[in-house]
């Protein structure tokens, strides 16, 4: 039966302690962050519509917040991932120092969060500014008097006027008619009682 040698059984050895340490330190290594875009303490200069994270391995439910100088969330929708990188939609309102927020799963289970600060020297977007509505005041309403207050019409003042007026002037016609035949009665019957005395004088 043949001896192994001591150079082969060895090597052997080393070949195999080689593999499980690299197996080993592989099964230990955690994923992580390894580069985004804009990248950590850069100036973006140019119209910035998404912020990139790429991890070392593949994560899940990634969570990711950019906030501005004025501390204004810009990012605006919710992050997506796809294997090892996530991004997330932005539209920076400010010009300034931006921080990336962000917490992802990774393919082991281990929760993994952090941050990242970027400066934007770029485009901005400035929200609009809602109009204040136009208060209409309705005159039509506030003028129109209650049902029940009668307003007085100038016309109708004027018009009663007179009537009253000429109800004066027939009374005071009727009264000197009166006055004038009550005179004209007395006259008549003393020019009466006068002729009546005359007659009676003659006779004797």
């Amino acid at each position: 039966m043949p001896r192994t040698r001591p150079s082969t059984l060895l090597l052997t050895l080393l070949v195999a302690a080689t593999a499980w340490l690299a197996t080993a330190g592989t099964a230990q290594a955690h994923t992580g962050l390894t580069s985004t875009t804009p990248a950590e303490g850069s100036t973006v200069t140019e119209q910035l519509t998404a912020v990139t994270l790429t991890f070392s391995g593949a994560v899940r439910g990634p969570e990711v917040v950019v906030t501005g100088p004025d501390g204004a969330v810009v990012s605006t929708a919710a992050a997506t991932g796809e294997g090892s990188t996530v991004t997330v939609p932005v539209t920076p309102t400010a010009t300034g120092p931006h921080t990336v927020t962000w917490a992802v799963t990774s393919a082991d289970g281990h929760d993994l969060t952090g941050t990242v600060g970027f400066d934007h020297a770029g485009p901005v977007v400035v929200p609009a500014v809602p109009e204040a509505p136009t208060s209409v005041t309705a005159t039509s309403s506030s003028a129109a008097p209650p049902a029940d207050v009668v307003v007085a019409q100038p016309g109708a003042a004027a018009s009663e006027a007179p009537e009253d007026g000429g109800n004066l002037l027939v009374n005071g016609t009727a009264a000197v008619l009166v006055l004038a035949v009550v005179a004209g009665a007395v006259f008549l019957v003393r020019r009466r009682q006068a002729g009546a005395s005359g007659s009676a004088g003659k006779s004797r």
